[in-house]
């Protein structure tokens, strides 16, 4: 219950916090992905700018959000099929606790880098996340291609013939 109340308050932080912040772009105008940097749950540390000429997909979760541990495999799977292709992809978690998003990476078998955002320093200033699951997709210019709010099926053919597109180059 308490998670529960946690998640929800967290929920309407956000939506506030939307309405005072800048925004941080739409994806059809094309605009530059803001940069961050921090540390994933192993230690270690990860730069935006260093996946330049890489398509990056990061997804925006937290351990108390259902849908958003429902889609980790098929993201999970995403990942081992084109990692090798020039996909790159970030989770970045909302816990406030490493224990909790470690368990839920344990428990789904996620391979990619998880990040911890305990200040929300990603979430709210630079992405202005509102809801949870929300997935952003940069291609390899670093200019956000598509914003994903709510649960997503990363396996559809619809999804992954957009990664295959950028990752070819093809304009969407």
């Amino acid at each position: 219950m308490k998670q529960l109340m946690l998640g929800v308050f967290w929920i309407i932080l956000l939506a506030l916090l939307q309405l005072f912040a800048p925004p941080c772009g739409n994806a059809q105008k094309l605009d530059q992905a803001p940069e961050f940097e921090m540390d994933d749950l192993r230690g270690q540390h990860h730069r935006l700018l260093d996946y330049r000429g890489k398509i990056v997909v990061i997804n925006f979760w937290a351990s108390w959000c259902p849908e958003c541990i429902e889609e980790l495999p098929s993201l999970n799977n995403l990942y081992e099929k084109y990692r090798g292709k020039g996909l790159v992809v970030l989770g970045i978690s909302a816990d406030r606790r490493q224990e909790a998003a470690l368990k839920i990476m344990t428990q789904t078998h996620v391979t990619y880098p998880v990040l911890l955002d305990i200040t929300g320093g990603v979430f709210i200033k630079r992405y202005t996340v509102i809801a949870l699951p929300t997935t952003v997709v940069i291609d390899r210019n670093g200019l956000i291609r598509e914003r994903i709010i709510g649960r997503a099926d990363f396996s559809s053919a619809a999804f992954l013939k957009k990664i295959e597109n950028l990752m070819q180059g093809l304009k969407q």
